[in-house]
């Protein structure tokens, strides 16, 4: 796990490294175990490790047999033993014993095609100097960041925007047109970040750079290619896939251990684990707040199975307090109000351990959010006639209760509708109202979905292909930043390639069953850990925002900055902000998701904008 940056010149006549130093100073609290550089005349590669495999001889930049061929790499690949064994075996020599290493041999052997025989989370970046070709790519899901900005003379990388940032002659430059995208879903999509000409690189796309051009090809594509088996063939299917996932990810020559949330998913994964390396550590964070408080559950489990269980409570003071240092990591305003709290748990974990497992995916692959229950409930209500649909609608209007209003405006979609909508964080009627306009711009999103979108499969389907491709994205992006902000290595053994490929076998119409969300994959879960945890009602990893907003003592002091820096905010209308946030300050009204993305909004403009240059502090 580590920081990478990088520069490819096309006009070798602008050729500059100097700025390298400053570009890998930035991102390393990423790598502060060891640094290391590679320059040519028309590449400049930084390196910086947090050293987890081969402690001892895998530093980086890494080299084939004939120094041709340069290699750094972020993340690890789970399958390179296997890999490394099949290389040996037709000739192919090993420097280290680290498991990168396998890329570079693998491209000797195989071209740009040998990314699909990876197995893991990565992002790295591959010089053949003798062909002066430059090849980056990401893994399948999005685990492991990359970022790119091309201008006339170069292509600069980084794993954080930041480290690009600090580059020669780049500015920090707002991209156009983001607000209502993100005030809408917490977040961008088609890989567009908050700074103009600043590219993040696709999930599953390959790069390759040479001086004639640029050209972008995606290796890997997810999809349902659905199988018949019985229900009891599925769990078993899962359930060996979870076993195999984990055992795979626990590979590590350093400490190793769990988030615990409380949950079903990092429960599991926490189990399994522990089978593997009996009384693994284990972390949760809670709140004072009891609704938001998953601690109980998480030392039930712990007590249950034996962990080395680890936990802290975070108040209000001290997410405001971190804040602005959380907004820094993140690059961008943050997608989620928990970034804070994830952050802290790493920084609390990183004491006992420099690797921690989590849960994180099973909800996308499996339908675990009560939201994606909406698609199973809109197909029952499609099959009813126009009448009744009517009278349905009708009866639902006058009922106050704050699901059925949610249900009621769900079930009135087309199917389409439905999926583009579901994930949204702020009414667009909200949004509407605020900036004066017809309608919010979410025409990103719109092309994302077009992308997705496939008539011959069910809403449920559609829907978690379109979540895998943003709302997960947002996730993984926010669990790698707030853990590297720490030195911290966060695995997701529910990500790995074979539980994706398992997943996308399951019909989703049985994903989803007898008003149950991930109905399989809780009844494999049912079969290890115990049934208080896997049936709990979901809590989330949430904090109580909306109480802590009116409280100037906690993340309550940027009310008043808010309004302040209202022209900062391209379109609103100061006014009625300020009703909203009288609203929400009465109690009368709760307004708590866009007045946190508007002041994760204003300090990172102050932050990366308004502030130059680009500090480390």
């Amino acid at each position: 796990m580590c920081g990478i940056v990088g520069k490819y010149y096309f006009n070798i006549n602008q050729y500059d490294a100097s700025d390298l130093p400053g570009m890998m100073k930035i991102i390393s609290h990423r790598g502060p175990d060891s640094s290391g550089t590679f320059t040519d005349g028309v590449m400049a590669i930084g390196f910086q490790r947090l050293s987890i495999i081969d402690v001892t001889t895998g530093d980086q930049p890494i080299y084939n047999e004939t120094g041709k061929i340069v290699l750094v790499a972020n993340g690890e690949i789970y399958n390179f033993k296997e890999l490394r064994a099949t290389l040996q075996s037709i000739g192919h020599v090993f420097r280290t014993k680290t498991d990168c290493e396998v890329i570079i041999h693998l491209y000797e052997e195989y071209g740009n095609s040998f990314v699909e025989k990876l197995n893991g989370m990565f992002a790295f970046c591959l010089y053949d100097s003798e062909k002066q070709l430059l090849i980056i790519a990401r893994d399948r899901m999005g685990i492991k960041p990359l970022y790119y900005c091309q201008t006339e003379d170069v292509l600069i990388f980084a794993s954080e925007i930041k480290g690009i940032l600090a580059a020669n002659r780049i500015s920090a430059v707002p991209e156009a047109n983001v607000l209502d995208e993100y005030l809408c879903f917490g977040s961008l999509c088609k890989g567009r970040t908050f700074f103009s000409k600043i590219v993040s690189l696709e999930p599953g796309c390959l790069v390759e750079v040479t001086s004639r051009r640029i050209h972008s090809q995606r290796y890997w594509m997810p999809g349902i290619v659905e199988s018949v088996l019985s229900e009891a063939q599925y769990i078993e299917k899962i359930e060996s896939a979870v076993n195999n996932s984990v055992q795979r990810q626990m590979m590590s020559d350093v400490p190793l251990g769990s988030l615990l949330s409380g949950g079903v998913d990092s429960s599991w994964v926490s189990v399994v684990a522990n089978k593997l390396a009996p009384g693994i550590k284990t972390f949760t964070v809670g709140f004072p707040d009891p609704a938001h408080n998953e601690i109980p559950y998480a030392r039930f489990t712990a007590r249950s199975y034996g962990f080395d269980h680890h936990d802290f409570v975070s108040d209000n003071k001290e997410y405001a307090d971190s804040l602005e240092q959380t907004i820094w990591h993140h690059d961008e305003p943050l997608t989620f109000a928990s970034s804070v709290q994830n952050r802290l748990v790493c920084r609390y974990a990183r004491e006992f351990v420099k690797v921690v497992l989590t849960g994180e995916g099973a909800d996308e692959l499996f339908g675990g959010y009560p939201r994606q229950y909406l698609s199973k409930l809109q197909n029952q209500f499609l099959l009813l006639g126009n009448a009744n649909q009517r009278l349905i609608l009708l009866a639902l209007k006058f009922m106050p209760v704050r699901k059925i209003k949610t249900l009621r405006r769900f079930l009135g979609l087309s199917p389409y509708e439905l999926v583009l909508w579901n994930a949204v964080q702020t009414e667009r009627e909200k949004i509407v109202w605020l900036f004066d306009k017809d309608e919010p711009d979410i025409s990103n999103r719109v092309e994302q979905l077009n992308k997705v979108w496939n008539k011959n499969l069910d809403t449920i389907d559609n829907l978690l292909l379109f979540d895998q491709q943003t709302y997960l994205r947002s996730i993984l992006n926010m669990k790698d930043k707030m853990s590297m902000a720490e030195s911290m290595e966060l695995r997701v053994p529910t990500l790995d390639n074979e539980m994706i490929s398992m997943a996308h076998e399951i019909p989703g119409g049985i994903k989803l069953r007898q008003l149950q969300t991930k109905y399989l994959f809780k009844k494999a879960a049912a079969k290890h850990i115990p049934k208080k945890i896997v049936y709990k009602k979901k809590i989330g990893f949430t904090i109580p925002v909306d109480k802590w907003l009116r409280d100037k003592a906690g993340i309550g002091r940027y009310l008043d900055q808010l309004i302040d820096s209202a022209d900062k905010i391209e379109g609103i209308n100061k006014s009625k902000l300020e009703k909203v946030i009288c609203e929400h300050k009465s109690g009368t009204q709760n307004h708590q998701n866009i007045l946190g993305h508007l002041i994760y909004y204003i300090i990172w403009r102050q932050q990366y904008i308004d502030t130059k240059p680009l500090s480390v502090n």
